[in-house]
């Protein structure tokens, strides 16, 4: 028979797919066009060769088992690979049926797909997901087999050839997980779910247990039936080795907050008691130290200087150990206490806090040459300029001088100095003067120094989400440059109505 007749052949020649005619002999007795243009060969070229001329695979395996099984199956798919003419190979992907009855002799038509392309996607796709060391599981829903890719049985220690069902899946599950993740497996495969995320335990090779997290979706025919339920296989160990850590260091945290709130209330109930049960002995102290002179002056006694200079002494320290224990009370409120934030203008702020410093006649006060106007909470900006301030007229070594607020506003904050023309910090000791009760130098009314202002200041600036620093001024003096957040950082709340008050 004329194969160049057939009525198909001008629809086979038009094809942009190889179609070939094969004997049992594996010889070639029709290409179409794109068959011979895709080896690079002419018809009459193509019709003298045989399958191993075109397909190399057929050099190590033997042609006639094949044939057997194209003649066995009817109709068969897989992967080869062709051999142009130049010598170039190429995958292909091969569809045969088998004929018997057509010609006086059988044969095969082979219906050949150039894969190069989605060969290449599917190496890259594979070369990502095993750098990712994500495992891969495909089941048909008619078949109890599931096919598992090597990466999923290294993540269980198991060899490749490891036979899966769905027994098997179950038989390796933690007893601790296995019903939870056999429940969901079931919801989704009963279609309650769109897509599938379960997390569960599976035993390794090695005796231990590895924390999955398995993510799969169905595949539908065009008839809308699901057909498979595929999906990823991923360890998760390390990354639940870690939550478990961070869940553990949270219920740590939270064990150590609750010591502390503890600490917290005990300091403040020894505050309430410092300065409250241990400031009546001092009152008491205070007036034995008046009654003395009330009695000597009503006896027209005149007591020796020795004596004077020890009741003055007392006095004294009985105004210390006062200023001490307010500024502990004072302390230990800090950063305990209702926020109110409104909104405040800075010539205000400096105006009530350098009268609540208490400023002498010989000191002068320089303000900055604008006055902002923002919302923030006045009551603790007020109490930074006022111990600033206080703390630079105390700590003077001369009866008059000068103290300078600038003021410089940036994007997110504002950085304010308070400049003195006083003796100065040396730079050895300024990392110690914002500890609590330290104090460098006796100031000029040293019974009523507490060695907390500068603590009082930190401690309210680090509240808010500002900082303070000591720099040298010139010719003399010091700055105390402290920065002040427009949006404050207020952790914990602060009542206005609490604030200490010298």
């Amino acid at each position: 028979m004329d194969t160049h007749q057939l009525t198909w052949q001008a629809f086979a020649s038009a094809l942009s797919d190889s179609i070939f005619m094969i004997r049992e002999d594996a010889s070639i007795f029709y290409a179409n066009d794109f068959a011979c243009e895709s080896l690079g060969c002419t018809f009459e070229e193509m019709i003298t060769k045989r399958v191993p001329d075109i397909s190399p695979t057929y050099k190590a395996t033997s042609w006639a088992s094949a044939w057997e099984r194209f003649r066995d199956h009817g109709s068969i798919r897989f992967e080869s690979r062709h051999l142009h003419r130049d010598g170039r190979e190429f995958p292909v992907m091969v569809s045969t049926t088998y004929y018997e009855d057509v010609f006086d002799f059988p044969f095969i038509v082979a219906h050949v797909k150039d894969i190069s392309e989605p060969l290449a996607n599917r190496q890259r796709l594979q070369l990502a997901i095993q750098s990712a060391k994500v495992g891969f599981w495909d089941m048909k829903t008619d078949e109890n087999h599931i096919y598992v890719s090597p990466e999923l049985c290294n993540q269980l220690g198991l060899p490749h050839d490891a036979e899966w069902t769905l027994q098997t899946w179950m038989d390796l599950l933690h007893p601790d997980d296995r019903q939870k993740a056999i429940d969901h497996a079931q919801s989704f495969m009963d279609g309650n779910e769109e897509n599938y995320i379960n997390w569960f335990r599976l035993r390794h090779a090695n005796g231990s247990y590895r924390w999955i997290e398995s993510r799969g979706c169905y595949v539908r025919d065009e008839y809308g039936e699901l057909v498979r339920f595929m999906g990823t296989h991923l360890d998760v160990t390390a990354q639940k080795a870690v939550e478990n850590e961070l869940r553990r260091n949270l219920k740590e945290t939270e064990v150590v907050k609750k010591s502390l709130q503890r600490s917290n209330d005990d300091l403040e109930q020894f505050a309430y008691v410092a300065s409250h049960d241990l400031r009546a002995p001092l009152r008491g102290l205070k007036h034995l130290n008046d009654w003395i002179r009330e009695d000597v002056a009503d006896a027209s006694v005149e007591l020796p200087e020795s004596i004077s200079e020890h009741l003055r002494k007392m006095e004294d320290q009985v105004r210390r150990m006062d200023s001490l224990l307010s500024g502990l009370l004072e302390y230990s409120r800090v950063g305990r206490r209702q926020h109110m934030q409104r909104e405040v203008s800075l010539m205000d702020i400096l105006d009530d806090a350098v009268k609540m410093a208490g400023v002498p006649k010989g000191f002068r006060v320089i303000y900055p040459d604008h006055s902002p106007t923002w919302t923030t909470v006045r009551e603790i900006l007020q109490r930074i300029f006022q111990n600033l301030v206080d703390n630079a007229v105390k700590h003077h070594d001369q009866e008059t001088g000068t103290i300078e607020i600038a003021c410089v506003e940036n994007d997110d904050e504002f950085v304010f100095s308070v400049i003195d023309d006083g003796p100065g910090i040396e730079s050895k000791f300024r990392s110690r003067i914002f500890e609590i009760f330290q104090t460098l130098r006796k100031s000029k009314d040293q019974g009523a120094t507490s060695g907390l202002g500068l603590t009082i200041v930190n401690k309210l600036l680090s509240n808010v989400g500002g900082s303070i620093e000591v720099l040298d001024a010139k010719p003399r003096g010091a700055e105390f440059r402290f920065v002040w957040p427009k949006q404050l950082e207020l952790s914990e709340p602060v009542n206005p109505d609490k604030l200490p008050t010298t």
